[in-house]
């Protein structure tokens, strides 16, 4: 009788945590590859844009029987720095860096930030989400990701990482 009082409760549980039937949520991923030359002064804020970048949102809604105007909510769910080269290098070289998102007509928004950078990195620097709402960056056709850093060492190599996010979308969907 325990067990199976347990089990009911266990039901509720996870059936209340289900999303309505009206109701979908799926994370679109990005990538943009970036790049600070050698000899860059220290405490030099450097700004970097990546080229425009395709959504493919209009895509990314129709394969999860949604569309633009369903759209609820778009946040930005997770975003990490990945030093690409040096390979045996780390983040300590940045003392602090912001990650924006453009699209036309839109004014930048921050993505994700990390200001201080820690003292003690690695090769991956997960950094802090903005908690705001980027619908219409999603919804357009293009965007544009650009990085703003600040460096407290003096490079004696180039160093190119890769920013990674992943949008969380929450929609209704298609009737």
């Amino acid at each position: 009788m325990r067990k199976l009082f347990l089990f009911i409760i266990l039901a509720f549980t996870f059936n209340s945590c289900t999303r309505g039937e009206n109701e979908v949520s799926f994370r679109l991923k990005y990538e943009q590859q970036f790049s600070i030359d050698s000899s860059i002064g220290v405490n030099f804020p450097i700004n970097l844009e990546g080229p425009p970048v395709t959504t493919q949102s209009s895509q990314a809604f129709a394969n999860n029987n949604t569309a633009a105007n369903l759209i609820t909510s778009v946040t930005m769910d997770y975003a990490e720095l990945v030093l690409d080269n040096p390979s045996e290098e780390d983040f300590s070289f940045l003392k602090s860096v912001e990650i924006s998102i453009e699209a036309e007509g839109l004014d930048p928004l921050v993505l994700a930030f990390a200001d201080p950078v820690p003292d003690e990195t690695t090769n991956t620097l997960v950094l802090t989400t903005s908690n705001r709402q980027f619908q219409d960056y999603i919804k357009a056709d293009e965007i544009v990701i650009s990085t703003r850093s600040v460096t407290d060492e003096f490079l004696t190599q180039d160093h190119s990482f890769t920013f990674k996010c992943e949008f969380l979308i929450k929609g209704n969907v298609l009737n």
